[in-house]
């Protein structure tokens, strides 16, 4: 009986002086559940590759995700682009920024979102660049390596239309990455204001040139 008592007199002290988690004698103390790292979450060899290819007879579209795009993001955070004037299949497109590792966890979190992070969900193993668009379409391929492995997902979807709404997310939250709108750069951008400040006030202070001869001979 002394001991039974002496036993729980020992737990009561254990659990009152632990300065992380209640500790019972039966058990070990419960383990808390560590916070959510989404940058840590990005594989360090993650690298992405998205190209828009309207089929035949989709021109003039507004939307970013319904016109010619590629854009290559790399390990390191360099994120290249190209709309409307992409340059042929197997060179890669301008560079026009380098990512911090806050916008790489971004833009994995929006691949997660739309399960396009996990490999055995991807749709396609061969060369995306064989695939052609049907007519009147939008092809879209996503390539990414992520932890040694890569894989790719295929998507159509009708200009105009409110279908494949997931990989739509993808394109234009890259493409904002990018400096890529809506929008071409001819419409948004802003033409400089040229003032007229006059005649040049150092007009004066030139050497006049020799005047010519009447009959056009030598002086």
């Amino acid at each position: 009986m002394r001991f039974h008592r002496l036993k729980a007199v020992v737990c009561v002290l254990v659990a009152a002086i632990s300065a992380h988690a209640p500790v019972g004698c039966s058990g070990s103390p419960k383990a808390v559940p560590p916070t959510a790292d989404p940058v840590g979450a990005v594989p360090a060899d993650f690298s992405l590759e998205i190209d828009v290819r309207p089929g035949r007879g989709v021109a003039e579209r507004a939307k970013v995700e319904e016109r010619a795009a590629r854009f290559v993001l790399l390990p390191d955070g360099s994120l290249h682009g190209e709309t409307d004037l992409v340059p042929r299949e197997g060179l890669r497109p301008a560079r026009v920024r380098r990512l911090v590792r806050e916008q790489m966890a971004e833009v994995w979190s929006e691949l997660a979102n739309a399960g396009f992070t996990d490999p055995a969900l991807a749709d396609f193993e061969g060369n995306t660049a064989l695939l052609e668009p049907d007519a009147g379409m939008v092809l879209v391929t996503i390539e990414i390596h992520a932890d040694e492995r890569r894989f790719a997902f295929v998507r159509r979807y009708k200009p105009g239309e409110n279908d494949e709404q997931a990989v739509r997310r993808v394109v234009r939250s890259v493409a904002a990455l990018g400096w890529a709108s809506d929008e071409a750069l001819a419409e948004t951008a802003e033409i400089p204001v040229r003032y007229d400040l006059g005649a040049d006030p150092y007009a004066r202070y030139a050497t006049p040139a020799p005047a010519k001869p009447a009959d056009g001979g030598t002086p």
